[in-house]
């Protein structure tokens, strides 16, 4: 048994929430718990794994990154991309040419994140890779980030069944870890985005677990719409029409406060 009191003092030095890199989040009381899973979900190239990518980066914290819908080489790719400001493109070129500069560039601001690439990993790969990194780190990662959720496979083959496993086993492992999960995830294309889907287009109906559910949409060119459609510990709008708005490039990577 604990007392309130023993939580609070034990509480660490980093705090309840990530330091999230968007002024625009913090305004709105979007924050990323430590212990808890936040969820960021939209269609297929509205920007999910941008918005993961610069939360890693940029909160500078211990990070166990399991990448499942990206290769080792398009994740390099992109960190360097949003690191630079340069289009990936660009980025691609001067890596085949220069991997020490790559290389360096990567040590110095994405070292801090390792990196999990197996495109189909069981429950049980997971929690082996978060042994593993507290075996080789002597500590828990501060970040755990999910890309995606249904990549994730569960032994009795139903989909719908592996999600909700998933959702049961990342609370457990949050609590035990005290570190925030970022779980991708996609939504359904039926509904539409008034700017962003609503909390109801989520694949799977798995809204329950997460403290905090983010849609996004980026069907404006140059802008990306991130709307808290439940948040536990501010504002929410189930609908998905009360959305921050964001600069957004996917060429260059670029994710920022307008």
């Amino acid at each position: 048994m604990q007392t309130l009191t023993r939580t609070v003092r034990s509480i660490d030095k980093s705090g309840a929430s990530l330091d999230i890199p968007f002024q625009s989040w913090t305004a709105k009381g979007i924050s990323l718990r430590r212990g808890e899973i936040s969820m960021v979900a939209g269609s297929p190239g509205a920007g999910k794994s941008t918005i993961a990518l610069a939360v890693a980066l940029k909160s500078q914290q211990p990070t166990l990154y399991f990448s499942m819908d990206s290769h080792a080489s398009t994740m390099a790719i992109r960190s360097l991309a949003m690191i630079t400001g340069l289009p990936q493109r660009e980025v691609e070129e001067r890596m085949a040419l220069d991997q020490k500069w790559a290389s360096d560039l990567l040590a110095q601001y994405a070292g801090h994140i390792s990196w999990s690439f197996d495109s189909n990993p069981s429950l049980y790969d997971v929690e082996d890779e978060i042994e593993i990194y507290r075996e080789m780190k002597g500590s828990d990662p501060v970040l755990i980030v999910v890309d995606n959720a249904t990549d994730v496979t569960h032994d009795d083959g139903d989909e719908f069944g592996s999600l909700r496993s998933l959702m049961r086993e990342c609370k457990s492992w949050a609590r035990e870890t005290n570190a925030t999960f970022l779980i991708l995830h996609h939504t359904s294309e039926s509904y539409g985005s008034n700017p962003c889907p609503p909390r109801s287009a989520l694949h799977g109906k798995v809204a329950q677990v997460p403290s905090l559910v983010l849609t996004v949409a980026s069907d404006t060119p140059g802008w990306m719409a991130v709307a808290p459609v439940k948040n536990r510990y501010g504002q929410a709008d189930a609908s998905g029409s009360t959305a921050v708005w964001m600069k957004f490039d996917g060429a260059s990577m670029l994710l920022e406060d307008m």
